[in-house]
């Protein structure tokens, strides 16, 4: 929360906010000038058989009309899938004028990537070129155009078959003007814009965090106070040691191991002065 304060707070600033998105708009437009638009051409061909029918008849009283809505089938779908992975190759490419690595995109299948075919099991051929230009997308649908009824032609005169039965290719969608398409640029150029103020932005808060001062030490009468240490507990009192047994009577000869009693503080008695035994010697 405190890093989006600081950039609004940034973004406020008259010196810093205004001058970074306008050079973010300004970084914006010259994207997506160089970023050109794509312009998009496309054609859906679907394949058919001749009125004739695919078969020859030598009775000519025979041979009858048939409705080409009603001869659409696997094989023309195999026919069609022949031309298309006759044309995915990177030289017949370039020979319509997109090279590999070049502005101009082309994509020929069975109508799998156009949304406005709804089933794709019919016989079905989709042309759809992306270029940098219009008339060099136009040029490219064209040629692309030609070239799938030259190799139906092509594969159809190799298999030996008769040129009355031969399967031609029609326009179900013919080629329309290419339309411009600038989602590309808009993205490059939004991407652009946004990578240039982030990037500001993030320069200038490091700028500014680098010269903050750094924040002042509180004293230490405000640290919180010590809780005082526990009093030693005193040791428990020693008991007194016990005296020895007193002895009944000792032996004459044991005088080097004669132990003495043990003095108890009584009071000794009196012994009498000189005097007084002179007195009671007279006394006697």
């Amino acid at each position: 929360m405190e890093f989006w304060k600081a950039i609004l707070g940034l973004l406020r600033r008259i010196h810093l906010g205004p001058p970074l998105i306008l050079l973010s708009v300004l970084v914006g437009g010259v994207v997506h000038l160089v970023i050109p638009a794509q312009y998009t051409a496309d054609v859906s061909l679907v394949l058919a058989t001749p009125v004739n029918g695919g078969t020859v008849s030598n009775d000519k009283a025979k041979q009858g009309l048939t409705n080409p809505f009603l001869n659409f089938n696997d094989a023309l779908k195999t026919g069609a899938s022949i031309v298309i992975l006759a044309m995915n190759t990177q030289d017949v490419w370039t020979q319509l004028g997109a090279p590999k690595d070049g502005p101009t995109e082309i994509t020929i299948d069975d109508g799998r990537t156009n949304p406005n075919v709804l089933d794709i099991n019919g016989p079905y051929i989709y042309v759809r070129v992306n270029s940098d230009s219009a008339e060099k997308a136009t040029a490219v649908l064209m040629a692309a155009r030609e070239r799938v009824a030259a190799e139906l032609f092509k594969w159809q005169k190799a298999l030996g078959a008769p040129a009355n039965t031969f399967i031609t290719s029609t326009d179900i969608v013919p080629p329309a003007k290419p339309e411009a398409d600038s989602s590309l640029s808009w993205q490059g150029a939004i991407g652009a814009a946004l990578l240039c103020l982030f990037l500001g932005l993030g320069i200038a808060y490091g700028v500014l965090t680098k010269r903050a001062p750094a924040p002042e030490k509180r004293p230490d009468a405000e640290a919180p106070a010590r809780e005082p240490l526990a009093a030693p507990t005193p040791p428990p009192p020693l008991a007194p040691p016990l005296a020895p047994a007193p002895t009944s009577a000792l032996d004459e000869d044991s005088s080097a191991t004669m132990e003495f009693p043990v003095y108890r503080g009584e009071p000794l008695s009196r012994v009498p002065g000189p005097r007084k035994a002179n007195q009671d010697d007279g006394e006697g």
